[in-house]
């Protein structure tokens, strides 16, 4: 099943976010959370197993841009719990999403992804994405950019 991110996920999208090399503290969930319902145009959502415990992450956002008439929409994050990958968790959460982005107006779906990740390049060209660019990342606080 998959459902909207609520606050009461706190520790498990810590974990999640862990896991994809984002860590951060279940307290600092609920505020992004917020800031993802405060925006009609993004979304945080996550796959549950048949227990009903989260396995799984993605969030989206969409953007008008300039440079074509239509919003485009980002794939901002994924990630399935290691143990429970290789299940379709991952394919059901961007089939969910590529939906949710042309039902909100989108005409196509991006994700940017560490040049390291080698299988999940291949995960999304397997869905049919193409690799149309590079990313280029500059922290502004100083700090070491991550992926």
């Amino acid at each position: 099943m998959i459902r909207p991110a609520v606050a009461s996920d706190a520790p498990i999208l810590s974990e999640l976010l862990s896991q994809l090399g984002y860590p951060c503290s279940p307290s600092e969930i609920p505020a992004r959370l917020d800031a993802f319902a405060s925006s009609p145009r993004a979304t945080a959502l996550v796959a549950t197993n048949g227990y009903g415990e989260v396995v799984g992450l993605i969030t989206s956002h969409i953007v008008s841009s300039i440079h074509d008439n239509e919003p485009v929409a980002w794939l901002t994050t994924l990630v399935v719990l290691e143990d429970a990958r290789g299940a379709g968790i991952g394919s059901s959460l961007v089939e969910h999403i590529e939906k949710w982005a042309s039902q909100n107006g989108a005409r196509r779906l991006s994700v940017t992804s560490g040049i390291q990740r080698e299988a999940t390049h291949a995960f999304y060209e397997k869905r049919d994405y193409a690799l149309t660019g590079l990313r280029f990342s500059k922290r502004l606080d100083n700090e070491t950019a991550r992926d």
